[in-house]
């Protein structure tokens, strides 16, 4: 690609700014439910758990049948009460979760494809990635940075590397960017184990459209 044929990265935003208004909400709103449904269902499971301690102090601290019963009484209410709480509770998340999983792929495919965007627009504007200028940083790397690696990772994360291969410099570059990404966020450390392009895309910040333009418009300068 000439210096001639470049698109400016304004005109690529402007192309670009329907697809990713569209994606990046889809990427956030089921996250947030379940999310808010763990923590009903940690809150339920923490009450049945201190229920069941209380019904076991007193039972084995005992000092006749009266109390005993009331041990055993405070653990049936246990069960029938926090704990069922806990148990439709936890019912109800695998049932989102199992729909979640069945959706992973294609929300990491729209994480995927939002790096892709970015991935693009900074090829267009500048060609190779050498001359891509750096943005704002995050754990020490460059923004571009981020979106290059991240979107090789999100593309090839599960193929088989040997030795040879994990001493070339793609491969050696990508590990640097998410091994220093780790060290904001321990998940990336799992670089080699999963499709990280959500917690990319999260950890951008890329929750509206315009944080994505911003960034992509503060490292082109415009």
């Amino acid at each position: 690609m000439t210096a001639a044929s470049r698109m400016p990265m304004r005109d690529y935003l402007n192309e670009m700014k329907y697809a990713v208004e569209h994606i990046l909400p889809t990427l956030w709103h089921e996250q947030a439910e379940l999310r808010g449904l763990e923590e009903q269902v940690k809150a339920a499971t923490a009450r049945a758990t201190n229920e069941y301690h209380r019904a076991n102090f007193i039972m084995l601290n005992a000092e006749d049948p009266d109390d005993f019963m009331m041990g055993v009484g405070t653990h049936w209410d246990s069960y029938w009460g926090p704990d069922k709480d806990r148990h439709y509770l936890s019912q109800e998340a695998d049932q989102l979760r199992a729909r979640l999983a069945a959706r992973a792929f294609s929300t990491t495919a729209l994480a995927g494809a939002i790096l892709q965007y970015g991935k693009q627009g900074l090829s267009l504007t500048y060609g190779h990635p050498n001359n891509w200028p750096e943005g704002r940083q995050i754990g020490g790397v460059a923004i571009s940075v981020i979106i290059r690696h991240a979107r090789n990772q999100a593309m090839h994360w599960g193929e088989d590397r040997n030795e040879d291969a994990k001493k070339q410099k793609p491969y050696k570059e990508m590990a640097d960017c998410f091994q220093k990404l780790a060290s904001v966020d321990p998940a990336f450390g799992d670089f080699e184990k999963r499709n990280l392009a959500l917690e990319v895309v999260e950890l951008l910040d890329w929750k509206e459209y315009s944080n994505f333009e911003r960034d992509l418009l503060d490292a082109s300068g415009e």
